[in-house]
């Protein structure tokens, strides 16, 4: 098992990193420019990377996780989970899976995801010197509890995405995905 779980985790190290450096066409460039310095995008995530706990060790073991997941790697593909910047405006509803640092009511209206809607506080976007977009901001949960989350998110030139969120109440996710252009009528 330990085997198998780290033979795993070597070939998405080794496709993470391979695809982050196959060339990209100038199209591509311009297109993943246009979008991001637009702010009018959508990021589909397929992957959470929760930080890995005795407790989600645990709930592995006991058979919690698909068959395609582990405590460090979830599929999220069958979540209605969404990430969409459209200008000014930030909207996520993201699925969460880890610990909590500290005691407060769990939401029911959003089942313990990281939720959050409106304009983000601290907002920073640079280009990398490899020609990658790096966005941090912070922004309060959806309903303006006691929760706040610094979000970093990166997209790369081949249009994959790294979204980290670190949580005053929560240890830190990832998310790994596509970015994808905003439809026009899209609203927040």
């Amino acid at each position: 098992m330990r085997t198998a779980f780290l033979y795993i985790s070597v070939v998405f190290l080794v496709i993470g990193c391979s695809s982050a450096k196959k060339t990209v066409s100038p199209e591509q460039l311009k297109k993943v420019e246009t979008i991001v310095t637009n702010k009018s995008f959508k990021i589909d995530s397929d992957w959470a990377f929760p930080m890995v706990t005795s407790s989600l060790i645990s709930l592995q073991n006991a058979g919690f996780f698909p068959n395609t997941s582990t405590a460090s790697m979830i599929d999220i593909t069958s979540h209605n989970q969404y990430f969409i910047f459209n200008k000014d405006s930030v909207n996520a509803s993201l699925p969460y899976y880890g610990e909590r640092q500290m005691g407060a009511a769990y939401d029911r209206s959003n089942n313990g995801g990281i939720e959050f809607n409106g304009v983000p506080e601290n907002y920073t976007m640079n280009k990398t010197k490899r020609g990658d977009y790096r966005i941090k901001f912070k922004i309060k949960d959806k309903n303006a509890l006691t929760e706040t989350y610094r979000v970093d998110v990166m997209i790369y030139k081949n249009m994959s995405t790294k979204i980290n969120v670190f949580s005053s109440h929560r240890f830190k996710i990832e998310y790994r995905g596509k970015l994808k252009e905003l439809d026009k009528d899209a609203e927040i």
